[in-house]
């Protein structure tokens, strides 16, 4: 199984690539670490699976940059754009907030903060062909890592 973690924090993204490496030991597993990186990786190379963090920077961050404006909705950026490019492949969110503020979300009412259950439905309603699941990533439970795998474990044609 060929997977791309789009995640911009290293000990999250350590986290989660050590979870699917144990339960996954054959999975190939690529990163990336922002908005554009993720749409650049997804142009190049087919995957079978997108896990995706929700809040990323618009580019990469180096240690001469900050990665441009930090977006709390770059994980919704890039399944649009899967979706507008017809990258048809299962995505996964995994994120560590339990509210979002949406102020900038056209679609969105102004002003407003989501939960996750009310992101979940949004997202599901927007993207049906590729939206999966939507996990809670908590560093002091294993439960986002039953989710994960067991999430996985249920894509049809995965494996």
């Amino acid at each position: 199984m060929r997977l791309l973690l789009v995640e911009d924090e290293g000990p999250k993204s350590e986290k989660i690539t050590s979870c699917l490496v144990d339960v996954f030991p054959g999975i190939d597993i690529n990163l990336a670490r922002s908005v554009r990186s993720a749409l650049k990786k997804l142009d190049l190379v087919q995957y079978d699976l997108v896990v995706l963090d929700m809040s990323l920077p618009t580019f990469d961050i180096s240690e001469d940059e900050h990665g441009g404006r930090p977006q709390g909705f770059g994980g919704v950026e890039v399944m649009r754009d899967m979706v507008n490019y017809e990258m048809i492949t299962p995505v996964i969110v995994v994120t560590a907030y339990e509210y979002f503020s949406v102020d900038s979300d056209e679609d969105l009412a102004h002003g407003k903060e989501s939960t996750l259950i009310e992101l979940k439905c949004e997202l599901g309603d927007e993207f049906p062909e590729i939206f999966i699941e939507l996990i809670k990533y908590d560093t002091f439970t294993d439960e986002w890592q039953t989710q994960l795998v067991e999430s996985i474990m249920a894509i049809e044609g995965l494996f």
